[in-house]
């Protein structure tokens, strides 16, 4: 039975010496977003929405009442694994209008080989900013980093 690379294919060698490669499982590129912590927990910054978004995907169920449990529904059912972490971390930024906003931030992150996958969460994300009320998501993917926006900037 031939051996794959743990890390999938074009990935940096594993440093880990004989037997020990075989404890080691390649979990995909890690992808993290930020959510301004106050709108996690608190019921007003949350409307559900319909039990499944535009690719027939479990988004955000109408049950879930806030977005750090919608998030986590998304998160186990879809990649069984996640890490949140409530961070200091202040975001800043400028709206549309050019107005500087600052928000503290929690970021969750999640890992995935596929970008079917990676396609999934930006779906979850879209829908979840429009559900906050916010213009965008920052998120990260491997060394890349993105804006994932409620509106879709080509229909502007």
């Amino acid at each position: 039975m031939k051996k794959t690379d743990p890390n999938g294919p074009g990935r940096p060698e594993l440093r880990t010496g004989g037997s020990l490669a075989a404890h080691v499982m390649s979990l995909g590129a890690m992808t993290a977003f930020y959510i301004p912590s106050h709108k996690l927990d608190d019921p007003r910054y949350f409307q559900p929405a319909g039990e499944r978004g535009a690719a027939g995907v479990v988004a955000i169920r109408p049950d879930s009442v806030t977005a750090r449990s919608s998030i986590h529904e998304f998160l186990i059912h879809h990649y069984r694994a996640y890490t949140q972490t409530p961070t200091p971390v202040k975001g800043y930024w400028t709206n549309l209008s050019q107005d500087l906003i600052h928000d503290v931030m929690e970021r969750f992150e999640v890992s995935f080989g596929s970008e079917s996958e990676f396609d999934r969460l930006v779906e979850f994300l879209v829908q979840l900013c429009q559900q906050l009320d916010e213009d965008a998501v920052y998120v990260t993917r491997g060394d890349q980093s993105y804006l994932v926006t409620r509106d879709d900037p080509a229909a502007s």
